[in-house]
């Protein structure tokens, strides 16, 4: 899945557990309910998608583009939490919920 462009695509409920999808878009996608664990997401474009209640165990999302994305209700460890918070790009408003990026990872 390495650069692979699912933008705009609707994803609620995939599985994509262990995935690489480093370089991968997934600008304006609709990943509600998705199963990220123990991927590898570095570099990827979440640009405006939804991933309200996603599932993101043990997945990695160093570098990754996270402007105006919603993680309403996505269950964060810590670590992960600080990281995605630490990123630059964690930041805007989600253009379909309204949701702003950095209240939906709880970031401090």
């Amino acid at each position: 899945m390495r650069e692979v462009d699912f933008s705009g695509s609707n994803m609620r409920g995939t599985r994509l557990f262990g995935a690489q999808a480093i370089g991968a878009k997934f600008v304006g996608a609709d990943l509600t309910g998705a199963s990220l664990e123990a991927g590898n997401f570095e570099g990827a474009d979440f640009t405006n998608a939804v991933l309200e209640t996603a599932t993101v165990q043990a997945a990695s999302f160093k570098g990754a583009v996270l402007t105006g994305s919603d993680w309403t209700d996505v269950l964060l460890r810590k670590d992960q939490q600080l990281e995605l918070c630490a990123n630059k790009t964690a930041a805007g408003t989600n253009a379909k919920t309204g949701v702003d990026t950095r209240e939906s990872l709880l970031c401090p």
